[in-house]
């Protein structure tokens, strides 16, 4: 069994006091470090929402002009397909008066 001297002693409590205070200074630190973390997340949160809500927006207007566009298209392609008949029906009766 090693016997330690009183000066050896001394030292070793003296640098656990040391390390303890140091341990106890930095926990402060620490819950300041995590309460940063948390107000980023907090702050991150709010800034994907308003984004997402941005995007919602975007969408639905971008659905809405597609919706107005879509029945635009519907008529010019009705018209061009009437068009076609009626072309496809001139060409038909040519086609029958020639013979």
């Amino acid at each position: 069994m090693e016997v330690k001297s009183r000066y050896e002693v001394i030292s070793s409590l003296e640098q656990q006091k040391r390390e303890y205070i140091r341990e106890r200074d930095s926990l402060n630190e620490t819950l300041i470090g995590k309460q940063k973390q948390l107000k980023e997340l907090e702050r991150r949160k709010s800034d994907t929402i308003t984004i997402l809500d941005r995007e919602i927006v975007d969408k639905n207007e971008d659905i809405s002009n597609f919706q107005k566009s879509m029945e635009e298209k519907k008529v010019t392609i009705n018209e061009l397909i009437k068009s076609i008949d009626e072309s496809l029906v001139r060409f038909n009766s040519l086609k029958t008066t020639n013979t």
